[in-house]
Parts: C-alpha cells; sequence; structure tokens
C-alpha cells in the first residue's frame, strides 16, 4: 500500500508551523539575530534544513529547539514529520500523542499525521482510528482529502489482507507490557506476558520480554529456559541470543557467554533498534571493541537511542581509548538522566551500574532473598565471587549479618567477600577447607561450566550435611573426585573409581572411604 508522505514545500505546512521571525525582522536585527540561540533560532534552523531535505541535520536543531521550549506543540510537530521521514515512526507517534494529549488537544493535523504512522507500522485499526478522527474533528482541516484518501486505501488493504482488530490490539498489549518491564512493575508485566504467550504462541517478542520480566523477578533458571525455548523454535532469534548471552554472563557461565558472543559477531542485522541492542549487549559483556563499533555507527547515522543507549556508547568509547568522545557523549547521559552526574567511568564515584546491570543486580538480590534452598544460596555466592561481582556480595554479606540465616551462609559470603579483596576471610577453619575442595574442583574439572555447577551444588549438599559431624574436609582432592564421580554417575556418564582416583592422586581405597562419608549425607 502506497501511503503518502508530505511534502516539504507544501504551503499547507509552512503555515502551520511558520516562524515568527520574517525577512524584514531579520534584516532590522542584522548579524545580531545569527547569535539569538533560542528555540525559535534552532527551528529556524531545523526548518531549513528539513525543506533542503537534510533530515538528519533537521532533527538535530529541532531537537535542540525542544530544549529551549519543551512545551512548544509546533516544535514537537514538526520533529515527529522529521521522524516520520526517517522511518522511525514510533518515536514520531509519541511525540504526536503528546501533542494532543498534553499541550494542544486541538491541534487536530496530528490525527492525520498519526494515521499516516500507524499505517507504515502495519497497525492498520489503529490508523483508522486516528483518520476517522481527524475527519471528525477537522472537517475542514487542510489534510481532509489526504485523510479521507489514506482511509480509502486501508478500507481496501484491510479486506485484501482480512485484517482484524485483534492484530493491532496484540501489538499494543505487547507495548504495555514492555512500558510496565521499563517502570519495574515486573509482577504485572510478566503477567501480562504470560497471558499474551499462551494465546499467541508464537509471538517471539512477548516471550523475550516475558524471559526478561522473569530474570528480573529472580526466576533465573525459568528465564534461562523461556530464551532457550524460543531459540529452539526460532532459530537465531537476535533478541533471544542477546538475552541468553547476559543471563549466562551474571549466572557466570562464560564458556557459555564466549560461544554466544562469536555467534553475535557473525551478525550484521539491517533494524536500527537491532544494530542498537546487538551494541548495547556487547557493552554489557564488557565487549567494548565490538559495542563501540555497532554504537558509533549508530550515531553517526542520526540513531535517537534512549539513556541506555548512550550510557554505553560513552563507556564502550571510554574503554576503546576515545575519551574525547566518550566525556562529549556523557553530557547527553547526564542531560537525560541528571542522577548520572559524577559517575562517570573516569571518576572515583564510578562503580560500573547501568540502567541494565542495575535491574540485573537487583535480581540478584531479589533472588537470595527468597526461599530457595541453603545450597542454591552458597552456589549463587560462589557465581557471584567468579564473576566479581562485588556490590552484590557486600550487600548480601550486610544482609546476612543481620538476619537469622544458616551460621555456614554468613561465614561463606565472608569468605567469598574476602576472596576478592584478597583479604584474610574471620571464618572458621571448616569453612576454609570447604572452599578448598571448590578451587580443587573447578582446578580438575574439564566439563561443561553447566555441570561443572552441578559439581558445586552436590559437593554444597555434602557439605551442609557434614559439616557439624566428625568428618574432615581437609583432603580436598578425596572430596573432590568422590563429588565428580557421584554427579557423572547421575548425568549418565561411564566413569569408574579408578579413573577419578587416578585423576585426583589419592588411592582407591581413600576414595572408597570418602564415598561411604559423601553416602551417608545423602541418604
Amino acid at each position: 500500500m502506497e501511503i503518502k508522505t508530505l511534502d516539504p514545500n507544501s504551503t499547507k505546512q509552512d503555515e502551520r508551523i511558520q516562524s515568527p521571525y520574517n525577512d524584514s525582522k531579520k534584516n532590522q536585527y542584522g548579524e545580531i539575530v545569527e547569535f539569538v540561540r533560542d528555540g525559535e533560532h534552532f527551528f529556524n534552523k531545523g526548518l531549513k534544513y528539513y525543506r533542503q531535505r537534510d533530515l538528519n541535520k533537521a532533527k538535530k536543531y529541532l531537537h535542540r529547539a525542544i530544549h529551549f521550549n519543551p512545551k512548544k506543540a509546533e516544535y514537537l510537530c514538526q520533529l515527529a514529520i522529521v521522524l516520520s521521514e526517517l522511518e522511525e515512526y514510533k518515536k514520531a507517534n509519541a511525540l504526536l500523542l503528546d501533542v494532543v494529549e498534553k499541550l494542544d488537544p486541538n491541534m487536530y493535523e496530528c490525527y492525520s499525521f498519526l494515521a499516516n504512522n500507524y499505517a507504515h507500522l502495519g497497525l492498520f485499526q489503529e490508523a483508522k482510528k486516528y483518520a476517522n478522527m481527524y475527519l471528525t474533528l477537522a472537517p475542514d482541516g487542510e489534510f481532509y482529502e489526504d485523510t479521507e484518501e489514506l482511509l480509502d486505501l486501508l478500507s481496501i488493504e484491510m479486506n485484501e489482507l482480512d485484517i482484524h482488530s485483534e492484530e493491532d490490539e496484540l501489538i499494543i498489549r505487547q507495548e504495555t507490557a514492555r512500558e510496565l518491564l521499563e517502570q519495574g512493575k515486573l509482577e504485572e508485566a510478566s503477567d501480562m506476558l504470560q497471558k499474551i504467550v499462551k494465546e499467541y504462541p508464537e509471538f517471539w517478542s512477548a516471550y523475550n520480554n516475558l524471559s526478561l520480566a522473569q530474570f528480573y523477578l529472580g526466576n533465573v533458571q525459568k528465564a534461562v529456559k523461556i530464551t532457550q525455548d524460543v531459540l529452539k523454535r526460532s532459530k537465531g532469534n537476535l533478541h533471544a541470543l542477546c538475552n541468553l548471552a547476559v543471563f549466562y554472563y551474571y549466572l557466570g557461565r562464560e564458556k557459555d557467554v564466549a560461544d554466544l558472543v562469536e555467534q553475535l559477531k557473525a551478525v550484521h542485522p539491517i533494524d536500527m533498534d537491532h544494530r542498537s541492542k546487538l551494541g548495547v549487549t556487547f557493552a554489557l559483556l564488557g565487549q567494548y571493541e565490538s559495542a563501540y563499533t555497532w554504537l558509533r555507527w549508530l550515531y553517526k547515522h542520526g540513531y535517537e537511542g534512549d539513556g541506555a543507549f548512550y550510557y554505553w556508547l560513552s563507556i564502550s568509547a571510554f574503554y576503546t581509548n576515545h575519551e574525547n568522545f566518550a566525556k562529549e557523549i556523557w553530557q547527553k547521559v547526564v542531560k537525560l538522566n541528571p542522577d548520572k552526574q559524577g559517575t562517570e567511568p573516569w571518576s572515583k564515584n564510578y562503580n560500573y551500574i547501568g540502567q541494565h546491570e542495575l535491574k540485573m543486580y537487583e535480581a540478584i538480590i531479589y533472588t537470595f532473598k527468597s526461599d530457595m534452598c541453603i545450597e542454591k544460596k552458597l552456589l549463587l555466592l560462589l557465581l557471584l565471587m567468579k564473576t566479581g561481582n562485588m556490590t552484590a556480595l557486600e550487600e548480601i554479606n550486610e544482609y546476612l549479618q543481620n538476619e537469622d540465616e544458616n551460621p555456614i551462609l554468613k561465614e561463606f559470603a565472608k569468605l567469598m567477600l574476602c576472596k576478592l579483596t584478597n583479604e584474610k576471610a574471620p571464618v572458621s577453619e571448616r569453612v576454609i577447607d570447604a572452599g578448598h575442595v571448590i578451587d580443587t574442583i573447578s582446578e580438575f574439572s574439564t566439563w561443561p561450566e553447566v555441570l561443572e555447577q552441578k559439581f558445586y551444588l552436590f559437593w554444597f549438599r555434602v557439605m551442609v550435611g557434614a559439616f557439624d559431624e566428625p568428618i574432615s574436609f581437609k583432603n580436598h582432592h578425596a572430596w573432590a573426585a568422590v563429588i565428580e564421580f557421584g554427579c557423572l554417575l547421575a548425568e549418565g556418564h561411564k566413569v569408574t573409581k579408578k579413573q577419578l582416583a587416578d585423576k585426583y592422586g589419592i588411592s582407591t581405597s581413600t576414595f572408597d572411604k570418602y564415598i561411604d562419608y559423601a553416602s551417608e549425607q545423602l541418604i
């Protein structure tokens, strides 16, 4: 369907957004006008570049105009027109809705522009709704004939495609859920997304947002499973690949992260938002060269991202030795979020927690405070240490000291924190020995990380059971050998006692003795 765009030379448009400065005034004040840096000055420059069809410069100056006059309806409307021509329809619609809902409800032409944009997005029911609103509210409006023609085209298109309001409703519900997610209303977002995927089992973007909601709520394994299921059914789904890489990163699954990073480096998306997602994901994973390549390209090509986009562009620029550019972009970060003042990566106050990381960090704390078993809490503490998450470990350690929690958990949290700070841990010799068993398992393991984590869980179960028993933890190699042996058998691997005894350098008689110790704790 061909949908008309606005003619930059249209007299209709010029009259609607005509600048109050005219040529006579410009001559009257001479060159002084050139030094006036108010909203009208930048609006006129933006309008000039728009007429010259330099849309990116037009957008740049119109943004500046709005900075001076954020409630000037004409400025927002003109920027929306430019964004529409740049095919940034969602951003354009957000501005147009702001105009009619908050600034000037009588600016009826916005409804016609909304109808055009929704038609371009394929949301035909929404397009029809706003087209009818314009025709009703502005029977003598300048865009009446254009809107009538659009409505006729929509009717033909909808009949041919058998489009129903249900499809538009679905996308709007998805957008609402995404907004709830961004606002931190995780339970509401999760409930809405679960209903959507139940009704539409192949609506992948809803699954991707649901996995994020579950992760932020602390349901880590559920989040991972949802994402893995999406990738089985929608191979190569970029958002799912990015989400899974981030989940694995925060779970300390380094080998899995490395595999996904290689996959993502081979991806070259066309869609601008997909490129932004890829760049931000690389930054979250510490892959700053790749992050900078994508995010810088987007910036050079006029992409207008949100606060997270500029945050990670600045971070990746800084860590790839583009410090001046990083500082330039940081000004945008602070303008969008004044709370970031003083937290730039080159300052002493920088603690490396961005918006996305903050949600991940909150999810970790939420998970730890939930009712999961002590073995899983011990594993979480271990993974936080392995990934160097000092902030989360410090908060959990402080939380544990003020709670009626298991003493083993309290001591183990201190041990993990001290491993990061290279300080002597103020914990019992028994906990230190238990930690050495973990070190030995890690040193000798040649298995995938997902299996290695099962070794740790098995050890924690045995350790907690035997902690108050007269059983020594000092033979680290013997304990590590029987833990690996027990897990491998449970996973269906063919392995003998002698193989494990030889691997860890212990006798088979010692191996048998520690097998008995472990078995007693599992009865």
